[in-house]
């Protein structure tokens, strides 16, 4: 590798934060090709104000490879697509854990695809089951026709990664995109995080949560979608879903640490953990 990756602010963000997931080799040597030299001041300003905001990160990547421990299991030859995969190495993990289980994974966003595709074919040269489709992944006609060239298929059970990704779209535009993958005996699982609405959070909490909004939602210019947690059952209803978790971030910490040294009541953590089948 002759030219490390420089990557955007938000990118930058969650790598560092889950600095201490990357541990494997192969993750490593993805790391290493990643430049962290540059500042920004999104994470500059996320570091330095709210500091727990990196434990989020890492709780909720910690998350979701614990439901995708639960879930390999349950099918031979499953399928993995990942909806806005960004830049995490999280499908070298799987490769790593799951060589035998996994069928394909196919990895899907609208920007810098191209360069981690480079560095994946760096690290694992030849063939391989993870394949890359640029989309806008609110295109869903679009979308549809990317999955089906790289391999997707209906029959075969799938888990759809839906990681830090639905702070950024409508629930119209959820609703229309997980409409893709329902099926006949909801043999898919989606595995997601949402943001929760104001009244979901603990008073004592709620200056934190604020002023990590505010500080977002002015690097991206919009406002980001939130939910309280009768929101997502009603969309989990309209999609005729079934719950398969729904955790707290206090809760995923107890899980993984043991303790609760950050978060300690509901709504803490500025977001929640969702499974669901489909």
């Amino acid at each position: 590798m002759t030219q490390k990756l420089k990557v955007p602010s938000t990118s930058r963000l969650v790598l560092e934060a889950a600095m201490p997931l990357y541990t494997s080799p192969l993750q490593q040597q993805y790391i290493e090709a990643i430049d962290f030299s540059e500042t920004s001041r999104l994470h500059y300003e996320l570091k330095r104000q709210y500091p727990l905001v990196i434990e989020m990160i890492c709780l909720r990547k910690q998350s979701i490879r614990g439901m995708l421990r639960e879930r390999i299991p349950e099918f031979a030859g499953q399928q993995v697509i990942m909806l806005g995969a960004g830049l995490d190495p999280l499908s070298l993990y799987l490769l790593e854990n799951y060589p035998a289980q996994i069928s394909r994974i196919i990895e899907v966003d609208n920007g810098y695809l191209e360069e981690k595709q480079r560095l994946y074919h760096d690290i694992l040269p030849g063939d391989h089951i993870i394949r890359f489709a640029k989309c806008d992944i609110t295109d869903t006609a679009l979308l549809w026709s990317r999955l089906l060239e790289n391999g997707y298929r209906e029959a075969v059970p799938a888990i759809v990664i839906f990681e830090g990704v639905m702070h950024y779209l409508s629930n119209n535009a959820f609703l229309q995109l997980m409409h893709l993958f329902k099926t006949p005996y909801k043999k898919n699982q989606v595995l997601l995080d949402y943001a929760l609405s104001e009244e979901e959070v603990p008073a004592k909490f709620l200056p934190y949560h604020q002023g990590v909004m505010r500080i977002l939602e002015a690097y991206i210019g919009m406002p980001l979608n939130v939910n309280n947690r009768a929101d997502m059952a009603g969309l989990l209803y309209q999609l005729d879903a079934i719950l398969e978790t729904a955790e707290p971030l206090y809760e995923t910490e107890k899980k993984v640490t043991g303790s609760n040294h950050y978060f300690h009541a509901p709504g803490e953590g500025i977001l929640e953990m969702v499974s669901f089948r489909i």
